[in-house]
């Protein structure tokens, strides 16, 4: 779909003769296997579209979910060819079939149930700001989205931001009714369901007052700012649309927001593929955790654009956890090679994979509950 029939047959062809990004791709790391590779997932498509495969050949579907699909092979590649659209065209093939893994299905059925990927009831919204000690403005001056993560596993980091809001009297609002920005569903191959999340949200987005939207998940900001009007539900262009991370930092550069306590032990970041190589979100981060750890923030050697994941995307967490938990268990160890204490994160999806592999030399936490902290 987003892939045109061009540009998909060039890639196919591109990426089975070519070993560059080998070095590079997570669960090649961890498997050793050629079929885990670029050049592998491509050569399987080629022979499938060749008809020497069969798309209910047995591994199809486990060599096509067992890839993060994170930007980083493509960020590697001197052609720019986009490895991870063609998987995720191949899963959609899959899911059109019937043939993905049940764990697909069932994103979807939770979705339709309860409005989230984990099929959790959930509490009112109005019920978490009261928790965060904030108060809804019927003329807000930005609206949150706090995003499925935030409000059922990670509710920290949307409380350190309502409670960031509070402390500055800046007026919010938030949507009774959120349900999932359709991420997750879109990079699993569902896009049915992703269509449809994305209509639902851009509906529900639709009637706020607010000119701004802030957006905690950096994989619902990527939906928001480069794939929904591709779905067919595009935002209106006079919504402005930042991640929590830019928001903040705009805060910072206005000089309307100041850490009062600094950090007093080393912290380093880690960035979300999202942000850093998909919507080129990278200083805004940085400049927070700047002002709040000033000489004691130190960088990874694979940061920024050329980040490794921490496991949390591709819905590998949820196909093959045991790779997104041995993806997570390489990245703490990564950050602890800087000596940091702080392992900091600007999305509730990879707090949540990171604090469940966790590391007892090592705190993590989510930016907006590092700066809530220091006010």
């Amino acid at each position: 779909m987003f892939l045109n029939e061009v540009e998909r047959l060039e890639t196919v062809r591109a990426c089975r003769d070519c070993p560059m990004c080998h070095h590079v791709d997570t669960v090649t790391l961890i498997t050793g296997r050629e079929a885990n590779t670029s050049r592998g997932r491509a050569m399987l498509l080629w022979g499938l579209e060749k008809g020497l495969l069969r798309w209910e050949s047995e591994g199809v579907a486990n060599i096509l979910y067992q890839a993060f699909v994170d930007g980083l092979a493509q960020e590697w590649c001197e052609g720019n060819y986009n490895i991870d659209e063609l998987v995720i065209q191949g899963r959609r093939s899959l899911v059109d079939r019937g043939l993905a893994p049940a764990e697909v299905a069932a994103v979807a059925a939770y979705l339709r149930a309860t409005g989230n990927p984990y099929g959790r009831n959930e509490q009112p919204l109005g019920a978490l700001v009261e928790q965060a000690g904030g108060r809804v403005s019927d003329t807000p001056q930005v609206a949150l989205f706090l995003g499925s993560t935030a409000r059922l596993l990670a509710s920290q980091s949307a409380i350190a931001l309502i409670r960031i809001l509070h402390e500055l009297a800046i007026p919010f609002s938030v949507f009774e009714g959120e349900t999932d920005s359709g991420f997750l569903s879109y990079q699993m191959g569902d896009y049915n369901a992703a269509a449809e999340q994305a209509r639902k949200t851009a509906a529900l987005l639709s009637g706020t007052q607010s000119k701004t939207l802030v957006v905690l998940g950096a994989g619902d900001y990527r939906m928001f700012t480069t794939r929904y009007a591709r779905l067919q539900a595009p935002l209106s262009p006079a919504l402005q649309v930042l991640h929590v991370t830019e928001f903040l930092s705009q805060l910072l550069q206005q000089q309307k927001l100041a850490p009062r306590k600094k950090l007093a032990t080393k912290v380093t970041y880690h960035d979300p593929s999202s942000l850093a190589r998909f919507t080129y979100v990278i200083d805004p981060p940085r400049r927070v955790l700047s002002a709040l750890a000033g000489p004691n923030y130190v960088e990874m050697e694979f940061s920024g654009r050329k980040s490794h994941t921490c496991g949390e995307t591709g819905g590998v967490s949820i196909t093959y956890p045991e790779l997104a938990v041995t993806a997570a268990r390489l990245r703490i160890d990564q950050a602890r090679l800087t000596g940091a204490k702080i392992l900091a994160c600007a999305d509730p999806d990879c707090e949540v994979l990171l604090s469940q592999v966790g590391a007892p030399d090592m705190e993590i936490k989510d930016i907006t509950e590092l700066l809530a902290d220091a006010l």
